[in-house]
This record gives C-alpha cells, structure tokens and sequence, in this order.
C-alpha cells in the first residue's frame, strides 16, 4: 500500500517508493500544468538514505546516483489539463525507463502549476483554452489541433 504525497504547488517535490503523487488545484476552475518531471536517482535525501561506505564504493559510477530522466512528456499526458491526479511510484509506466541500474531504487521528483483555463472534453482531439502561456511544448501540440 502507498502512502499518499500531496505535491506543493510551483515546487519541486520527491515521491519516494511506495508513495502517491498527488496533484490538486485549488478552483474548479483551474488546470494542472506540469512544469518538471524527473525519474531516477537524483542526489541522497528523504528518497535515498545511503550509507557513506556504499557512496563511497559507488561514487565514479554514473548509473548510481545522479542518474535520471526527464519524464515531463509522460506526466504531461497522465496529469496536465487536469483537475486533479495521482501517479504511484512503483509505476508501470515509470520503471519501463531506466537511467540507473535496474535493481536500485528510483524515485520521481515533479513539479506544477495550476493555470486558469478549461478543457473542451466534448470535442476530439483535446481543445484547450488558457489565459496565459503555458511552459510545456506538448500544449502548443494540444491546442493547434
């Protein structure tokens, strides 16, 4: 079972394994922007409490810590232009990617925005309106089509 991690607004936050990603806006009126999305194992911290002998044996090697992946696309598609959304880290979908060895434990670090705007769930493809620009490349995809 997971532990549920509400995310702080326009900050970078660590899920650790056997957390939840939780991200909430506030208004009805308000959507999810994810701004950064990282997942391996980034730097030592509330995710990774490694002893410093082990640091030490392992500290020329790249693919055990320091080690990660931008993954804002794949959240961008799970969480962004909505209300509300929860991602599990163990997930599916995270672990196919590996930027570090396979049997160490990866964490995701995430961060978002909620914009005013609202989604046109009527129409296909996804029509989106905002009052102002948003940072993720996949939006402008979004919203020319």
């Amino acid at each position: 079972m997971s532990a549920a991690f509400v995310l702080d607004i326009n900050e970078v936050n660590e899920i650790c394994l056997l957390e939840k990603m939780e991200a909430r806006c506030r208004w009805n009126s308000e959507v999810i922007v994810m701004t950064s999305a990282r997942w391996g194992r980034m730097k030592t911290g509330r995710c990774l409490n490694i002893n410093s002998k082990r640091l030490e044996l392992n500290r020329n090697d790249p693919m055990f810590l320091g080690c990660s992946e931008d993954v804002l696309s794949l959240l961008d598609m799970k969480c962004s232009l909505k209300s509300s959304c929860d991602v599990a880290v163990p997930n599916p979908d995270l672990d196919r990617i590996a930027p570090c060895h396979e049997d160490l434990t990866r964490y995701l670090e995430a961060s978002f925005v909620c914009v005013k705007g609202k989604v046109n769930n009527k129409t296909l493809p996804i029509v989106a309106v905002f009052e102002h620009c948003l940072p993720s490349k996949l939006y402008i995809q979004y919203i020319s089509r």
